[in-house]
């Protein structure tokens, strides 16, 4: 279990994202594909990822493997894999080696081992480029089986989950929306737990903040980053989707032809067309339009049927208005109400 502890800046401070993008959720299924606990939720991917990549027996996966290795706040959130990528090749290898360093005494401390940690027997990623070049191209290797085939699906259910808490968060305030997380998230002001059984780590976030970014293959013990580089950057904590083997279903095996033709059927081509656009990212009007080559007037006018049907938000931007999927729209998106 983990603690957080808050002070009225810290919730005031506290925000919730979208993604930390493709590379961040490769980075995820790198650590839960080693992890066998989670055989309910990802044993069909796992084994079909092991089929078509060398993660299982690459001798890099070990920097991965129980760790607390933190590359997000090295490469940062990152909207596609290619810029992750682009982030960790350029990362400073001081600042890869203090994370390493971490990780090792993470581990220790949560396993309560003091031997050696046999991750750090692989490579230096610190400074040979060559073993640097042979970890990016395992990760876009894993990317490429394990997350981009899926990431149709995974992408508008982490915006739906943002959606859901961020309208919490704006109408009722940062303790109402804490108190509105999943079971395993407990909110016992001032203070945030997160897991069961015994305590494993306590933070001061210390007006940091905190960044909550909901993820698809996040299935590690509850563990918060901090940025050591930015004393003011908000400390991360990964928000889990997959919450049960009906999520795994839609994430990760369904078709997606199936889901647009039934989604065709049901709502009209052009309707369709108009979800899928606003799936892709809250927009104006004028974006609307834009994504489907139509008028204003016909963007217009199709925005306000899905929004009758409850199926998208409006909220005014200034003499603006923005379209964003509601979790209905989403589940209905990603194919959670159709029959089978």
């Amino acid at each position: 279990m983990l603690r957080i502890t808050f002070t009225p800046q810290d919730l005031a401070r506290t925000r919730i994202a979208a993604t930390w993008g493709p590379l961040g959720e490769t980075l995820h299924a790198l650590t839960t594909l080693q992890q066998p606990h989670s055989r309910a939720l990802f044993g069909a991917w796992r084994h079909k990822v092991h089929a078509q990549s060398p993660a299982r027996v690459h001798p890099a996966s070990s920097l991965f493997r129980e760790t607390v290795l933190d590359l997000f706040t090295v490469t940062g959130a990152a909207s596609s894999v290619e810029e992750g990528i682009e982030a960790l090749r350029a990362a400073p290898a001081e600042r890869l080696r203090a994370e390493l360093e971490g990780a090792v005494e993470a581990r220790a401390r949560y396993s309560r081992c003091t031997g050696p940690w046999a991750g750090v027997a692989w490579g230096d990623i610190t400074h040979d480029r060559k073993d640097r070049e042979e970890l990016l191209a395992l990760l876009q290797d894993v990317h490429r089986v394990a997350v981009a085939p899926h990431w149709q699906q995974v992408l508008p259910r982490l915006r739906a989950e943002q959606t859901t808490h961020a309208l919490r968060l704006a109408q009722d305030g940062p303790e109402a929306m804490l108190a509105a997380l999943p079971p395993e998230f407990r909110w016992k002001p001032p203070t945030l737990e997160i897991g069961r059984g015994a305590l494993t780590g306590t933070v001061d976030l210390e007006g940091r903040g905190l960044l909550l970014v909901p993820s698809a293959f996040c299935q590690t013990r509850p563990i918060s980053y901090t940025d050591p580089v930015d004393d003011q950057a908000p400390v991360l904590l990964f928000l889990p989707v997959m919450r049960g083997v009906s999520d795994a279903a839609t994430l990760l095996t369904t078709s997606r032809h199936g889901i647009d033709s039934a989604l065709s059927a049901l709502l009209g081509r052009t309707r369709a067309r108009t979800l899928h656009a606003i799936g892709d990212g809250a927009c104006t009007t004028g974006q609307l339009a834009e994504r489907l080559r139509a008028s204003l007037p016909t963007a217009s006018e199709q925005a306000s049927v899905l929004r009758k049907a409850g199926l998208i938000t409006t909220t005014r931007r200034g003499s603006a208005v923005l379209h964003t999927l509601t979790p209905l729209g989403s589940a209905l998106l990603n194919g959670q109400h159709f029959p089978t």
